[in-house]
This record gives C-alpha cells, structure tokens and sequence, in this order.
C-alpha cells in the first residue's frame, strides 16, 4: 500500500492497484437496526458502483451456509475489482446482540475465508484500572494477532480510550508499530460536536509530529455535517449507517427520517428515476450525495474555499468555533 500526502489535509491512498483520495466515507452494512438482508446491501452498492464499503465479521460468520458462501463471494470479488472493501471487527453487532463469546477465533474464521483490502483489528476496550502501558501492549498484541490472520489487505489498528488519554494511546502506539492507518471511535472522543473536534485535531497533531503520512480513520461517523467538521480538525476516512438508516437533505446536508424523502426536493439520477422500490431509491440517493459531498469538501481544501463551505452548512457563530479549533484565519 502506498499513502500520499496531496495536501496537509487530504491523502491519497492506493491499495491494489486502487485509489482512495480523502475525505472517503464507507457505507456500512449491517444486520443491526437496519431493515434489509446483508445481500441487498452489497448489491445496491455494487449497482450505484459506490467506491466501498464496510461489512462485519459478524455478519458473515453468523450468516447461514448457503448465505454465508453467498456473501463471502461478493465481497471477495467486490475487493479483486474497483470496490475498495473493509472488515469491521464485528464486536459492534456482538455488544447490540448481546453476545458475550464473539472472539478472536470466530473472526480468524471469517478472514480464513474472505479477500479484503482492509480490517480493523480486534477489540482491546480501554479500562481506566489499567495503566495505558498495559493497555498499549494488549493492542499492539491484537493489531499483530489480527494482522497474522489477515490472507491479504492492511490491518487498521482499532484503538480505544477515554477523552482524556487518547493522544498518549495513540502516540504510543504509533512509535511501536508505525502503523499506515489508525482508526478511532467517535463516540469516545467526548460528549459534544466540538469536544470530539477538538480530540481530532489533538489525533492530528500526534500523528503529524511523526513525520510520517498516517491517516486517521473515525468509526461510526456517518452525518454529513461531522464528515465536514471532523475532516477539516484531521479525520479522512469514515464510515456510518446513516446512508440506510435516513434520508440526507444534499442542499443542507441534514438527516430526516427515512420515510421523508418526499418532503426533500431533490433531482439526483436515483430520485429521477421511476418505478423502483422507495426503499432502494432513498439509499441511492444517501449514497451518490456522499460520493459527491466528499467530493466537494476535497475540492474546497484543495482550492482553499473551506470558508464558502463552512458558511453553506454551518452558521456563522459556529463556523467561527471550527475555524478556531483547525486554527484558520
């Protein structure tokens, strides 16, 4: 894998022969609080001919047989053409079902089985009674345990922490394995917008004092409004379920309940369209305004226009907080 720097805050990352420019967000496809079978998903991606997409090792390894021999062909045949794909470690799909046992070896079985250009690492979940050395060397274990079970594709180290120890997480572990990606939790970044901006932009500066070309990878950060936030404090790669789980007002880049797409006056090629299920043309929707609204944020950082962005989506009190946290004039 080759990762460029293009800009101080935009990468360009090529892995198999296939390029993924920053901001990238990855729809995520799961069986958790979504209404579809796993297939439909990996389809209408396929269909709308998305760059990528994230699906869990949990998913898969609990799809029946027939299902599972089903899914494993797409995905692998998704990563040997032009679809960037990505693994996720499955333990998000384990915490809402309740499932205590999801391990290590369920996921070996899994990467056994499936071609990948990129997974996340198993889970070590931060625990303030230990000491961050202890926690450092159970994920570094993790990432390398991980990394050896993996037949191709890159390990994204998965890190966890609190607020408050995640800088000195990730700078220890990045002078011990100088890992090509790290991927963070949003929601363990703090409670509000502008607390996980600020803990994005301190990620950022860790990462940028190595000297090295790292980028930072936010889980579960699917809303437009954050994508542009987070990417301007130094997050590039994303991934969510807010593309199958609502609606995006592309003019507004705000969320509404899935049934609302009516309300939203919009002629993209999906809400053109005629006598296709509703269903199918909201996430066809969701999905050309992330390909295109990531394509904007990169174009406005590389014509340095963030302002004009800033002030189409946010209004002027809070533009001038996000200015003040990325330091810009």
């Amino acid at each position: 894998m080759e990762i460029n720097r293009k800009h101080p805050r935009l990468f360009e990352i090529e892995t198999n022969r296939k390029v993924m420019d920053t901001p990238f967000f990855f729809p995520a496809i799961s069986s958790i609080k979504t209404n579809f079978k796993i297939e439909e998903y990996l389809k209408l991606t396929q269909k709308i001919g998305y760059p990528g997409f994230l699906v869990s090792s949990y998913d898969l390894y609990h799809a029946d047989e027939n299902e599972k021999e089903k899914l494993l062909d797409i995905v692998s045949e998704s990563t040997g053409r032009e679809t960037i794909t990505l693994l996720d470690s499955g333990h998000y799909e384990a915490f809402w079902y309740h499932d205590k046992e999801w391990s290590f070896r369920n996921m070996e079985s899994v990467l056994d089985k499936i071609s990948i250009d990129f997974c996340f690492s198993f889970d070590i979940f931060w625990d303030k009674k230990k000491d961050i050395k202890e926690y450092v060397k159970e994920t570094i274990t993790s990432i390398a345990k991980t990394a050896g079970m993996q037949k191709s594709g890159t390990t994204i180290p998965l890190l966890h922490s609190d607020p408050e120890s995640f800088p000195e997480v990730v700078r220890k572990v990045v002078e011990v394995i100088n890992p090509e990606i790290v991927g963070v939790p949003e929601r363990e970044l703090g409670s509000s917008i502008f607390e996980r901006a600020e803990m994005v932009k301190r990620i950022r500066d860790e990462l940028d004092k190595t000297n090295r070309r790292i980028p930072l990878h936010l889980l579960g950060t699917g809303n437009p409004i954050s994508i542009l936030i987070y990417t301007l404090c130094g997050a590039d790669i994303y991934d969510g379920l807010e593309w199958c789980q609502t609606v995006v007002d592309p003019k507004t880049g705000h969320l509404f309940h899935f049934a609302q797409r009516d309300l939203i006056d919009c002629d993209c090629s999906a809400c053109k369209l005629k006598d296709m299920p509703y269903h199918i043309k909201t996430m066809a929707h969701n999905l050309l305004f992330y390909k295109e609204f990531t394509e904007t944020i990169r174009g406005s950082i590389e014509d340095d226009k963030t302002d004009h962005l800033l002030n189409k989506y946010l209004d002027s009190r809070n533009s001038e907080k996000v200015k003040k946290i990325v330091e810009l004039k």
